[in-house]
């Protein structure tokens, strides 16, 4: 009996530890970037939701967006660790934190503001 109760408590205490374990990994999984890290992971790929829209981030400053087979061309710069954009409907730019987690990417105005999901993957030039 006493053989078993140990055995109990040793899965327990590892269970709890595999729990720990997985649940600061999936917390730790989107981490933001900074400028630097934005500028060499997003300049020059698409950002897209794979299937309805598209970003191209070109390397000299535009950016050219397509949605719904409709294309329009804007701006991108990094202020303040942020990627701020510009697009014809829009007079100033939107400016949004960018966490990333291998391919995919989350982009948010502000802590309370909803976020835009995407991946960032080789430019298309066909899209």
């Amino acid at each position: 009996m006493r053989r078993a109760s140990r055995h109990a408590l040793r899965l327990i205490g590892c269970a709890a530890v595999l729990a720990i374990t997985l649940e600061a990994r999936a917390g730790d999984q989107f981490r933001i970037l900074d400028g630097k890290q934005i500028r060499s992971r997003m300049v020059g790929k698409d950002i897209t939701d794979g299937a309805h829209w598209s970003l191209y981030l070109r390397p000299d400053g535009s950016v050219i967006g397509s949605e719904s087979g409709e294309s329009w061309t804007g701006s991108w710069k990094i202020r303040d660790d942020r990627l701020c954009m510009t697009q014809p409907s829009i007079t100033s730019p939107v400016c949004n934190e960018v966490w990333m987690s291998g391919a995919n990417i989350r982009m948010r105005a502000g802590g309370a503001e909803k976020t835009l999901d995407a991946m960032v993957m080789a430019h298309q030039p066909n899209r």
